[in-house]
C-alpha cells in the first residue's frame, strides 16, 4: 500500500482508497507509462523509450513491464526500443511496487513511406495538441499539407511540424497528411483526434456525492471505533465492579444471629 502523503489525514486517506470521484481508486495509486518521443505511431527502426513512473516520486523502484500481457525481463524504470520492429507494436503496461498497474499505452511500428504523429490522441480542452508528419528513414518530404476531416490545414513547402494550442471540442476530427517523397505523392495514416471537455463537478447532479461517500466512510469509521471504545470501558467498569462486590463479600462482617428467646 503506497504511503500516505504527509498531511493526508489518516481517515481521509482510508477514504479516498475506497472512493474517487470516478468511482474508481485514486489515480495517485497507479504507475503510469510515459513515451519520449511522445508519438504512439513510428516506423520500423525509430527509437522509442517508455519509462515507468507516478504521480509521485517513485522511478527508483525497478518496475515490472508487461508487453501484451507477458510479464519482461526488464526491471529498470526506462524501457528503451531500439530500431524498433513490428514485434514491439502493443499494449505496453508498467507496475512499480505498492502501486496499482498503469493505464496501457499502445505503440503501433509500421510500414510505410509517411506516417502522421500526434502528441496525444485523446486530450483535454485547453490542452495544445502537436503534429509531425514523419517520413520513413527522415527521407526529405516536400509540399506538405495537413488535413481535417479532408479540408486543408496547413501548407508547407518544406516539412514542418504544426501545432494547435487551447484545443476545443471542435478541434476533434480525423486528421491526416500528404507529401512528396523522392518526387512521389505519398499519404500517411489517418488519426482520430479526440478532445473532451474538463470535467467540472460543480456541472454535475451528482458531484455532491464525490464528496458525501467518503465523509460518511469517515463517519462511520469514527462511529464505529467510538462504539468499540465505549464497550470496552464498559466492559472493564463491569468487570471492575463484580471483583469489588466479591471482594466485600469475603471481608464485609458477616452479621450476627439473634439470640433465641426465652
Amino acid at each position: 500500500m503506497p504511503t500516505i502523503p504527509m498531511g493526508v489525514p489518516a481517515l481521509l486517506w482510508i477514504a479516498l482508497l475506497l472512493f474517487s470521484p470516478d468511482g474508481m481508486s485514486a489515480v495517485i495509486w497507479k504507475s503510469k507509462v510515459f513515451l519520449n518521443p511522445p508519438w504512439r505511431e513510428i516506423f520500423r527502426g525509430d527509437t522509442v523509450s517508455l519509462t515507468c513512473g507516478t504521480n509521485s516520486s517513485s522511478e527508483d523502484e525497478s518496475p515490472v513491464w508487461i508487453h501484451n500481457g507477458t510479464r519482461l525481463a526488464e526491471s529498470n524504470p526506462r524501457l528503451d526500443i531500439v530500431n524498433a520492429d513490428r514485434q514491439n507494436s502493443g499494449e505496453y503496461q508498467c507496475r512499480i511496487k505498492g502501486y496499482a498497474v498503469s493505464e496501457p499505452v499502445y505503440l503501433n511500428v509500421t510500414s510505410d513511406w509517411l506516417l502522421l504523429q500526434a502528441s496525444a490522441e485523446v486530450m483535454l480542452e485547453g490542452e495544445s495538441l502537436f503534429l509531425r508528419c514523419h517520413s520513413w528513414r527522415n527521407l526529405n518530404v516536400f509540399k506538405v499539407i495537413y488535413y481535417k476531416d479532408n479540408t486543408s490545414l496547413k501548407y508547407w513547402y518544406e516539412n514542418h511540424n504544426i501545432s494547435i494550442t487551447n484545443v476545443t471540442e471542435e478541434d476533434s476530427g480525423i486528421y491526416y497528411c500528404e507529401g512528396r517523397v523522392q518526387k512521389l505523392p505519398r499519404t500517411s495514416n489517418k488519426l482520430r483526434i479526440t478532445v473532451k471537455k474538463e470535467y467540472i463537478y460543480t456541472q454535475s447532479k451528482y458531484f455532491w456525492l464525490q464528496f458525501l461517500i467518503p465523509l460518511l466512510v469517515v463517519i462511520l469509521f469514527a462511529v464505529d471505533t467510538a462504539l468499540l471504545i465505549s464497550t470496552q470501558k464498559q466492559f472493564t467498569l463491569l468487570l471492575k465492579m463484580k471483583r469489588t462486590r466479591k471482594r466485600n463479600r469475603f471481608t464485609d462482617p458477616q452479621p450476627k444471629p439473634d439470640p433465641p428467646g426465652n
